[in-house]
Protein backbone atom coordinates (compact mmCIF):
# COMPACT_ATOMS: atom_id res chain seq x y z
CA UNK A 1 0.00 0.00 0.00
CA UNK A 2 1.23 3.29 -1.03
CA UNK A 3 1.45 5.93 1.67
CA UNK A 4 1.17 9.79 1.58
CA UNK A 5 4.26 11.85 2.04
CA UNK A 6 3.96 14.83 4.46
CA UNK A 7 5.54 18.04 3.07
CA UNK A 8 7.05 20.84 4.74
CA UNK A 9 6.51 24.37 3.67
CA UNK A 10 5.87 28.03 5.28
CA UNK A 11 2.44 29.37 5.24
CA UNK A 12 2.19 32.54 3.37
CA UNK A 13 0.90 35.59 5.68
CA UNK A 14 -2.25 35.86 3.28
CA UNK A 15 -3.07 32.32 3.73
CA UNK A 16 -3.36 32.06 7.74
CA UNK A 17 -4.29 35.71 8.68
CA UNK A 18 -8.04 35.39 8.02
CA UNK A 19 -7.85 32.46 10.64
CA UNK A 20 -5.69 33.92 13.06
CA UNK A 21 -8.41 37.32 13.09
CA UNK A 22 -11.20 34.95 13.70
CA UNK A 23 -9.71 33.71 16.59
CA UNK A 24 -8.85 36.69 18.10
CA UNK A 25 -12.33 37.89 17.39
CA UNK A 26 -14.59 35.09 18.06
CA UNK A 27 -18.41 34.78 17.06
CA UNK A 28 -21.19 34.41 19.93
CA UNK A 29 -21.42 30.27 20.20
CA UNK A 30 -16.99 29.65 19.26
CA UNK A 31 -14.74 28.65 21.70
CA UNK A 32 -12.15 31.49 22.19
CA UNK A 33 -8.68 30.65 21.59
CA UNK A 34 -7.61 34.63 21.66
CA UNK A 35 -5.71 33.93 25.11
CA UNK A 36 -3.35 31.33 23.25
CA UNK A 37 -2.67 33.88 21.17
CA UNK A 38 -2.01 37.03 23.21
CA UNK A 39 0.10 34.40 25.63
CA UNK A 40 2.87 33.81 22.34
CA UNK A 41 2.17 37.99 21.48
CA UNK A 42 1.55 39.61 24.41
CA UNK A 43 2.66 43.37 22.80
CA UNK A 44 -0.70 42.73 20.27
CA UNK A 45 -2.64 42.68 23.31
CA UNK A 46 -1.44 45.95 24.24
CA UNK A 47 -2.01 47.52 20.91
CA UNK A 48 -5.90 46.08 20.86
CA UNK A 49 -6.40 47.77 24.40
CA UNK A 50 -9.23 49.83 24.59
CA UNK A 51 -9.91 49.51 20.49
CA UNK A 52 -13.83 48.61 20.19
CA UNK A 53 -14.13 49.29 16.44
CA UNK A 54 -13.67 45.87 14.50
CA UNK A 55 -12.13 47.63 11.20
CA UNK A 56 -9.27 49.83 13.29
CA UNK A 57 -8.70 46.36 15.73
CA UNK A 58 -8.44 43.81 11.94
CA UNK A 59 -5.79 47.00 11.13
CA UNK A 60 -3.51 46.60 14.03
CA UNK A 61 -3.83 42.43 13.66
CA UNK A 62 -2.93 42.78 10.12
CA UNK A 63 -0.32 45.63 10.60
CA UNK A 64 1.26 43.44 13.59
CA UNK A 65 1.73 40.11 11.79
CA UNK A 66 2.56 41.34 8.84
CA UNK A 67 5.62 43.17 10.85
CA UNK A 68 6.45 39.81 12.27
CA UNK A 69 6.16 37.96 9.25
CA UNK A 70 9.41 39.66 7.98
CA UNK A 71 11.21 39.41 11.01
CA UNK A 72 10.43 35.45 11.42
CA UNK A 73 10.57 34.68 7.91
CA UNK A 74 14.31 33.03 7.99
CA UNK A 75 13.12 31.44 11.08
CA UNK A 76 10.47 30.46 9.48
CA UNK A 77 12.18 28.92 6.51
CA UNK A 78 14.69 27.30 9.15
CA UNK A 79 11.85 25.38 11.10
CA UNK A 80 10.45 23.78 8.09
CA UNK A 81 13.70 22.30 7.11
CA UNK A 82 13.96 21.15 10.52
CA UNK A 83 10.54 19.62 10.66
CA UNK A 84 11.17 17.87 7.23
CA UNK A 85 13.93 16.41 8.46
CA UNK A 86 12.58 15.16 11.74
CA UNK A 87 9.34 13.98 10.19
CA UNK A 88 11.16 11.82 6.97
CA UNK A 89 12.70 9.32 9.90
CA UNK A 90 8.82 8.21 11.37
CA UNK A 91 6.66 9.08 8.05
CA UNK A 92 5.68 6.07 6.34
CA UNK A 93 5.43 3.93 9.77
CA UNK A 94 2.94 6.39 10.83
CA UNK A 95 1.30 6.71 8.03
CA UNK A 96 0.72 2.91 7.90
CA UNK A 97 -0.51 2.11 10.67
CA UNK A 98 -2.73 4.92 11.63
CA UNK A 99 -4.44 2.90 8.14
CA UNK A 100 -3.99 -0.38 10.01
CA UNK A 101 -5.76 1.20 13.24
CA UNK A 102 -8.55 3.02 11.41
CA UNK A 103 -8.84 0.21 9.79
CA UNK A 104 -8.99 2.46 6.27
CA UNK A 105 -6.34 2.19 3.75
CA UNK A 106 -5.21 5.57 2.38
CA UNK A 107 -7.09 6.62 -0.81
CA UNK A 108 -4.82 7.14 -3.97
CA UNK A 109 -5.75 10.81 -4.17
CA UNK A 110 -3.13 11.12 -1.02
CA UNK A 111 -0.10 10.96 -2.46
CA UNK A 112 1.04 14.30 -0.13
CA UNK A 113 0.07 16.10 2.59
CA UNK A 114 0.86 19.45 3.48
CA UNK A 115 1.99 20.89 6.56
CA UNK A 116 2.38 24.70 6.57
CA UNK A 117 5.13 26.04 9.07
CA UNK A 118 2.54 29.00 11.03
CA UNK A 119 2.83 31.85 12.78
CA UNK A 120 -0.49 30.80 14.05
CA UNK A 121 0.00 28.75 17.56
CA UNK A 122 -3.43 27.37 16.98
CA UNK A 123 -2.85 24.34 14.66
CA UNK A 124 -6.24 24.41 12.34
CA UNK A 125 -6.59 21.59 9.35
CA UNK A 126 -8.06 21.77 6.26
CA UNK A 127 -9.74 18.00 5.35
CA UNK A 128 -10.59 18.83 1.48
CA UNK A 129 -6.95 20.65 1.23
CA UNK A 130 -4.98 17.56 2.86
CA UNK A 131 -3.52 20.74 4.41
CA UNK A 132 -2.73 21.84 8.18
CA UNK A 133 -0.70 24.52 9.96
CA UNK A 134 2.13 24.07 12.43
CA UNK A 135 3.47 26.66 15.23
CA UNK A 136 6.99 27.54 14.09
CA UNK A 137 8.05 27.62 17.42
CA UNK A 138 7.04 23.61 18.35
CA UNK A 139 9.62 21.62 19.29
CA UNK A 140 10.46 18.97 16.73
CA UNK A 141 8.55 16.08 18.89
CA UNK A 142 5.49 18.22 19.93
CA UNK A 143 5.33 19.02 16.19
CA UNK A 144 5.23 15.29 15.34
CA UNK A 145 2.70 14.53 17.97
CA UNK A 146 0.25 17.65 16.72
CA UNK A 147 1.00 16.60 13.06
CA UNK A 148 0.40 12.94 14.22
CA UNK A 149 -2.79 14.24 15.44
CA UNK A 150 -4.16 16.12 12.69
CA UNK A 151 -2.89 13.35 10.19
CA UNK A 152 -5.36 10.89 11.87
CA UNK A 153 -8.47 13.37 10.74
CA UNK A 154 -7.59 13.22 7.25
CA UNK A 155 -7.93 8.98 7.43
CA UNK A 156 -10.61 9.16 9.63
CA UNK A 157 -12.49 11.18 7.61
CA UNK A 158 -12.10 8.63 4.98
CA UNK A 159 -12.70 6.00 7.50
CA UNK A 160 -16.20 7.77 8.91
CA UNK A 161 -17.78 8.59 5.05
CA UNK A 162 -17.90 4.67 4.63
CA UNK A 163 -19.38 4.37 7.72
CA UNK A 164 -22.15 7.12 7.81
CA UNK A 165 -21.99 8.08 4.40
CA UNK A 166 -24.68 10.26 4.38
CA UNK A 167 -22.66 12.52 6.31
CA UNK A 168 -22.25 16.52 4.61
CA UNK A 169 -18.66 17.22 4.31
CA UNK A 170 -19.08 20.36 6.32
CA UNK A 171 -19.86 17.96 9.28
CA UNK A 172 -16.58 17.59 9.49
CA UNK A 173 -15.90 21.28 10.90
CA UNK A 174 -17.00 22.79 14.09
CA UNK A 175 -19.43 23.29 15.26
CA UNK A 176 -20.80 20.30 14.18
CA UNK A 177 -21.71 17.02 16.30
CA UNK A 178 -19.53 15.16 13.88
CA UNK A 179 -16.83 17.71 14.32
CA UNK A 180 -16.91 17.25 18.00
CA UNK A 181 -16.21 13.77 18.49
CA UNK A 182 -13.59 13.78 16.09
CA UNK A 183 -11.76 16.08 18.62
CA UNK A 184 -12.98 13.62 21.54
CA UNK A 185 -11.32 10.34 20.13
CA UNK A 186 -7.48 11.23 19.09
CA UNK A 187 -6.20 11.03 22.79
CA UNK A 188 -7.91 7.39 22.42
CA UNK A 189 -7.01 6.35 19.35
CA UNK A 190 -3.41 7.26 19.18
CA UNK A 191 -3.10 5.81 22.68
CA UNK A 192 -3.48 2.57 20.87
CA UNK A 193 -0.23 0.12 21.59
CA UNK A 194 0.35 -0.07 17.56
CA UNK A 195 0.68 3.70 17.08
CA UNK A 196 2.97 3.86 20.40
CA UNK A 197 5.04 1.15 19.12
CA UNK A 198 6.01 3.58 16.15
CA UNK A 199 6.13 7.07 18.17
CA UNK A 200 5.97 7.00 21.68
CA UNK A 201 3.93 9.80 23.22
CA UNK A 202 0.81 10.52 25.79
CA UNK A 203 -1.56 11.85 23.27
CA UNK A 204 -4.67 14.04 24.14
CA UNK A 205 -7.68 15.13 23.81
CA UNK A 206 -8.74 19.20 24.00
CA UNK A 207 -8.87 19.81 27.75
CA UNK A 208 -12.64 20.99 27.80
CA UNK A 209 -13.75 16.98 27.16
CA UNK A 210 -11.33 15.62 28.95
CA UNK A 211 -12.80 17.51 32.17
CA UNK A 212 -16.75 16.77 31.42
CA UNK A 213 -18.04 14.74 32.86
CA UNK A 214 -21.74 13.07 32.37
CA UNK A 215 -23.49 11.64 35.34
CA UNK A 216 -20.62 11.61 36.93
CA UNK A 217 -18.56 9.68 34.44
CA UNK A 218 -15.75 11.80 32.40
CA UNK A 219 -17.25 11.95 29.35
CA UNK A 220 -14.11 10.26 27.57
CA UNK A 221 -14.42 7.20 29.57
CA UNK A 222 -17.72 5.74 27.90
CA UNK A 223 -15.41 6.13 24.52
CA UNK A 224 -12.43 4.86 26.16
CA UNK A 225 -14.85 2.08 26.91
CA UNK A 226 -15.96 1.47 23.43
CA UNK A 227 -12.83 1.87 22.09
CA UNK A 228 -11.36 -1.05 24.12
CA UNK A 229 -14.44 -3.62 23.63
CA UNK A 230 -15.02 -2.59 19.81
CA UNK A 231 -15.42 -5.55 17.23
CA UNK A 232 -13.47 -3.32 14.69
CA UNK A 233 -13.20 0.23 14.06
CA UNK A 234 -16.52 0.45 12.54
CA UNK A 235 -18.01 -0.61 16.13
CA UNK A 236 -16.27 2.16 17.81
CA UNK A 237 -17.96 4.58 15.12
CA UNK A 238 -21.07 3.62 15.40
CA UNK A 239 -21.42 3.22 19.52
CA UNK A 240 -19.47 6.38 19.77
CA UNK A 241 -21.67 8.23 17.11
CA UNK A 242 -24.93 6.58 19.12
CA UNK A 243 -23.43 8.29 22.38
CA UNK A 244 -22.91 11.56 21.21
CA UNK A 245 -25.88 11.82 19.83
CA UNK A 246 -27.72 10.95 23.06
CA UNK A 247 -25.88 13.58 24.84
CA UNK A 248 -25.83 15.89 21.81
CA UNK A 249 -27.29 18.54 24.37
CA UNK A 250 -24.84 18.55 27.32
CA UNK A 251 -21.74 17.92 24.48
CA UNK A 252 -23.39 21.53 22.82
CA UNK A 253 -22.66 23.02 26.97
CA UNK A 254 -19.08 22.64 26.85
Amino acid sequence: MKVPRLEFSVAPLNKIFPLIHHFLNPAKGDWDWSNAIYKNYPELKGRLQNVKDKKKRKEIEYRFFTEVFKKERIELEKRAKIFQREWNKINDDIMLVLSKVVEQEWPEKDKKIFARISLNPICPRYIKQRTFDLFYKQKPKYMKSVAIHEILHFIYFEKWKKVFPKTQEKEFDAPHLVWQLSEMVPGIILNDKRVQNVFKYQFDSYKEYENFKLNRKPLLSYLQDFYDNRKDFADFLKKSWKFVKKYEKEINSI
